[in-house]
């Protein structure tokens, strides 16, 4: 198998656990998230949520730099690529924009405790479009995989 096709197959391969691990946060995390006392959830998130953190944050990141390389060694069906890298940026963007403060805000005990549950709906909210997008990105890489 040469390089060609192994880049795409990992961009595709890691996307998938990407979103694997986001929908796991969205049908495991949040409900047990949301069903805790919320001084409950502040102290979970404080411990466990900076080790998510450390395995989710690169993931995004991962698939995008793979999907460029992908782009690079197939120009062939580069708008699919172009497209997998859009969706990938509009997924890794909500990141600095809306999660970082937010879960810092969680992390830090900041968030005033009674806006915690809405803020949780939020967070949920934003959390299932991110999704949306790693499906885009993963269903424009697939075609451009088996596109010849």
């Amino acid at each position: 198998m040469t390089l060609k096709k192994i880049i795409p197959l990992i961009t595709i391969a890691l996307n998938g656990a990407f979103i694997g691990s986001m929908v796991l946060i969205a049908f495991v995390f949040v409900p047990y998230w949301k069903s805790s006392e919320p001084q409950v959830f502040l102290d979970w998130f404080t411990i466990y949520g900076p080790k998510i953190g450390n395995l989710m944050i690169p993931l995004g990141p991962g698939v995008l730099a793979l999907a460029i390389l992908s782009l690079i060694l197939d120009k062939k069906n580069k708008w699919l690529w172009i497209l997998t890298i859009v969706f990938t940026l509009a997924n890794i963007l909500y990141f600095p924009f809306y999660f970082l403060p937010t879960n810092t805000s969680f992390a830090e005990h900041t968030i005033p405790i009674t806006d915690i549950s809405n803020e949780l709906s939020n967070w949920l909210n934003y959390h299932w479009q991110r999704v949306f997008f790693a499906f885009g990105a993963l269903i424009t890489s697939i075609l451009a995989m088996i596109k010849k």
